[in-house]
């Protein structure tokens, strides 16, 4: 059992260290790369001070030359921050996006309550349903109508994308429908509380 263990947090590693060792390997290359732009940037100040040192002032050389040590710092910290920006704005997209997600049909509704006994037969009516995953994708579920009387016992079988998954989703009303209705025991469960319906049909 311990080297069950073991070999787990090995694996663990090694696939947390396939994400840290190229992050690390790059912020290497670039400090590498702006390390070498501070020095040509340090280079030709002082070669422009050598060159220029009958005509310009001794002080201004020497602020040129001390300024542009300093390049190679301030590089590295605005590539830095740029780079922790870009990586973290991700944690704001990602809070954008769930803001913004189309909430579900409310918990309760007490305009509309399930009746006592609901279900009593478990009748299952599926009336020209229809059902997408997303607005602007096409139909998953293309007008189906059947009925299934309490007590049975139904297998769907298809192929893989033809829908099968799809008629679990619209029973718990997971994913809300594009079109038509279901009835269970004459009940539309489109105007019932989510509550209602998934506590009575598990």
């Amino acid at each position: 059992m311990q080297e069950k263990f073991i070999e787990e947090s090995e694996t663990r590693v090694d696939v947390n260290q396939m994400a840290v060792f190229p992050g690390a390997a790059c912020g290497s290359w670039l400090s590498v790369r702006l390390e070498l732009i501070g020095g040509l940037i340090t280079f030709f100040a002082a070669l422009f001070a050598v060159l220029s040192r009958d005509t310009v002032d001794p002080a201004l050389v020497g602020l040129s030359i001390s300024s542009s040590l300093q390049v190679t710092i301030a590089l590295t910290v605005l590539m830095r921050t740029a780079s922790d920006v870009e990586t973290n704005i991700v944690a704001v997209e990602r809070i954008k996006e769930y803001v913004e997600l189309k909430q579900e049909a409310p918990w309760e509704d007490p305009s509309h309550p399930a009746p006592g006994d609901w279900p009593t037969v478990g009748e299952v009516t599926f009336q020209d349903y229809q059902l997408r995953y997303r607005e602007g994708l096409d139909l998953v579920l293309k007008g189906v109508s059947f009925s299934i009387r309490g007590g049975e016992k139904v297998g769907i079988v298809g192929r893989t994308g033809a829908g099968k998954s799809s008629l679990t989703l619209a029973l718990f009303r997971i994913i809300e429908p594009a079109g038509g209705s279901i009835l269970i025991d004459d009940v539309d469960i489109s105007q019932l509380g989510l509550h209602a319906l998934r506590s009575r049909i598990t």
